[in-house]
């Protein structure tokens, strides 16, 4: 075998790592770069497989007609001139790679920095030994590109002109009109918008009204068959509204004019477009609705990213005189939500629009609002904006552990009052009597759960996760275990603070009395709680500062929980969408948690002392429904991927739980069976490189967690995107 110092031969992969042998690459599994052959290939005896390809995810020009070459070629091993027993490996590297090129793809792309607190770290921060390499998080299939004819794909045009008649923006505002479904679309959408969907955002009610001022004022040029020079000149009325600054009011009446009718706004109409894309999104794959739809609209994945385009467009229009206003902010959130059920809550893509909506909130002063304003309906929708992009700012640091772009010591955190965006639209005295109405904590007294509800109990939560962070993603040395505790405890204090009709009982889901909306919104919020909960476990747990017994029943809560969501998944179907997004904030965490932990005591003598109480029989059965859960995410799905590798290691997990590996006296395989892999089979079963995550040793290593990519997958395949868009 070479020793370490003919690894420093090896050239480098484009991330600066080294080159890993082909079996280990094609396995993704961690390749400790030995020459002539790694230690994993030895012990899988496939060392004539073991080569060093220099550009293996290449191919080659059509007309060359070659193949890949070794990077490494091995030579009969002979004795070195300097010791008599040390073999030499003979190591030939190509002078030159391949040159990327459009048709030799798909190449792997990073997808960032992922720190401590990522969906994946708990199984990192539980395994024995770290890998010969650090675990890449990356995407290894094409990004989304936009077709030619996508509205995306044209905002570079965006040039400045002088007049807007006949300028791109023109061009493109037409073919934004031109992709506004009809007006009977439009009617259905916004009906099932406003009875089953949910917006932190401006209220449905006013998109509602948007869209009929819309249709009321434009009937002309939005009838079918639409005309392109009706549509430019409808597209010329909106730039030059755009090119005005909104004048703010504080009444709604006076702000929906402003922006409606003939003042009709980008901003406006792509806040319709949002409601539109949600509504769609919303609605099970095979509603009928989409059958009644012509063209790539039949499909639900088609129809939502064309709508989703519309509203990317719209931003880009709205921009285009750098004015900002609170429309503006409110249409910079929904573009996010959407974006990450489009394309996955861990993109580069959606962590850049992250940026551009806290750069927008700030740059509009909304972290700092004037506190003991009048309560009018624009003030509490800035309160309720901010607090919702605070909200997203630290769900997502959480997700990807990379810093908060903002910090509660440098804002002003307002709560919105609890009280129904009906009265806050009407304003006045039906606004004041609401508001006389709360109790002493701004809640509502009649025990309903509002908008601003959510909002609050969320944003109440959101302060102690940020110190979370700061603890996690700051300097180590500060982290203490008062300060665990104390976190711990204020989590604690903030959720029994809440009204008891915003908290879960197990009993409200066969209480045929509390309506599914109520269900829903108190099972969300306990989850929500228990995952700040789960953090701080982990790191009190992590840092010898409690036993895990804690951590182990908070986890057990969290995915039984969770596995209640899809249990009962016909009550909430307008949800389906994100739940691949709930499988990475809860039921990872928790899964990875308990499957750790069971490892451990599968292991671990019987009667060892300081062993966890873990019910076996409980966590074996919510792992069982987990992966069921995790079976049923669909490919439109933005974290499809992920979902599936997670089944399959959890499976995997789940055999050596309850079906041992036999003690070292068991008799010695039969020579069929230990030439099985030979055979292209293991265990009976077809080699499956996604499920290799290296079982070799049993349970007495638990260094194959650190061979697993965690991070493979959390985004849709976005090499067929925009091919199938199958919904």
């Amino acid at each position: 075998m070479a020793s370490n110092g003919a690894r420093g031969g090896l050239p480098r992969r484009r991330n600066g790592k080294q080159q890993a042998c082909e079996p280990c690459r094609k396995a993704k599994v961690s390749c400790d770069h030995t020459l002539p052959t790694c230690d994993r290939c030895r012990r899988r005896q496939v060392t004539n497989k073991c080569v060093y390809l220099a550009a293996p995810m290449t191919r080659p020009v059509p007309d060359a007609g070659t193949r890949s070459e070794p990077l490494i070629t091995k030579a009969p091993l002979t004795p070195s001139t300097g010791s008599s027993g040390s073999p030499v490996a003979s190591i030939v590297f190509k002078d030159t790679c391949p040159k990327p090129n459009p048709e030799s793809g798909p190449f792997i792309k990073s997808g960032g920095f992922f720190g401590p607190t990522n969906f994946s770290a708990v199984f990192l921060e539980n395994s024995s030994n770290l890998g010969h390499d650090d675990i890449q998080i990356s995407n290894d299939s094409d990004p989304y590109v936009a077709s030619y004819e996508s509205l995306q794909s044209q905002t570079f045009l965006m040039l400045a002109g002088k007049e807007p008649g006949g300028s791109p923006r023109v061009a493109l505002g037409a073919k934004i009109l031109n992709a506004l479904p009809d007006q009977q679309t439009c009617r259905f959408l916004l009906g099932w918008y406003m009875e089953k969907c949910h917006g932190c955002e401006l209220p449905k009610e006013a998109y509602v009204d948007l869209a009929n001022s819309l249709w009321t004022t434009y009937a002309r040029q939005l009838a079918e068959p639409r005309r392109p020079e009706k549509l430019e000149a409808m597209s010329t009325i909106l730039c030059k509204n755009a090119e005005t600054a909104l004048e703010e009011f504080e009444d709604y009446e006076r702000w929906f004019i402003s922006c409606s009718g003939a003042n009709m706004r980008w901003e406006a109409l792509g806040g319709v477009f949002g409601a539109l894309t949600t509504a769609v999104l919303s609605l099970p794959e095979r509603d009928p609705f989409f059958s009644s739809q012509r063209g790539d609209r039949r499909s639900r994945r088609n129809f939502s990213i064309e709508l989703k385009d519309c509203v990317q467009a719209c931003i880009t229009l709205s921009n285009y005189m750098d004015l900002i206003n609170v429309p503006m902010v409110a249409l910079l959130l929904k573009n996010l939500i959407l974006q990450t059920v489009i394309s996955g809550d861990v993109s580069l893509v959606v962590w850049r629009q992250l940026g551009d909506l806290v750069s927008a909130t700030t740059a509009l002063g909304l972290h700092r609002l004037t506190p003991g304003q009048p309560v009018t309906f624009t003030s509490e929708m800035k309160k309720r904006i901010f607090n919702a992009t605070f909200i997203c700012n630290m769900g997502n640091s959480l997700l990807t552990g990379r810093p908060p772009a903002l910090c509660h010591r440098m804002c002003h955190l307002q709560l919105p009052l609890d009280v129904s965006d009906e009265v806050l639209m009407k304003g006045g005295e039906e606004l004041q009597r609401a508001v006389a109405a709360l109790d002493s904590n701004g809640w509502n007294r009649e025990e309903k759960i509002y908008i601003n509800s959510s909002v609050r109990t969320r944003t109440l939560l959101a302060p102690i996760l940020n110190e979370a962070l700061e603890l996690f993603l700051g300097d180590p040395q500060n982290i203490t275990g008062e300060i665990i505790k104390d976190l711990m405890n204020r989590i604690e204090q903030t959720y029994d603070s809440f009204p008891n009709y915003l908290k879960f009982n197990m009993a409200d889901v066969s209480d045929l009395d509390v309506p599914d909306v109520k269900v829903w919104m108190r099972l969300i919020l306990r989850l929500m709680m228990l995952e700040h909960r789960l953090l701080l476990e982990r790191l009190a747990f992590k840092q010898n500062i409690l036993d895990g017994q804690s951590m182990v029943d908070c986890a057990r809560e969290m995915l039984e929980l969770t596995v209640l969501i899809w249990v009962q998944r016909d009550r909430f179907i307008e949800h389906h969408h994100d739940y691949d997004w709930m499988l990475m904030c809860w039921g990872i965490p928790s899964s990875g948690v308990l499957c750790v932990e069971l490892l451990k005591q599968t292991k671990q003598p019987q009667g060892t002392q300081h062993m966890l109480r873990i019910p076996r029989s409980e966590i074996v059965q919510n792992l069982s429904l987990l992966i069921g859960f995790l079976e049923w995410i669909k490919p439109s799905a933005g974290n499809y991927q992920l979902c599936g590798r997670m089944r399959q290691i959890i499976k995997r997990i789940l055999d050596q739980i309850l079906n041992p590996s036999p003690p070292s006296s068991a008799p010695p395989a039969s020579s069929q069976e230990s030439n099985g892999e030979a055979n292209g089979f293991e265990n009976g079963l077809p080699y499956d490189p996604m499920l290799d995550v290296g079982f070799d040793d049993g349970l007495d290593n638990l260094e194959w967690l650190n061979t697993v990519d965690w991070s493979r997958g959390p985004w849709v395949d976005l090499q067929d995107f925009s091919a199938t868009k199958c919904g």
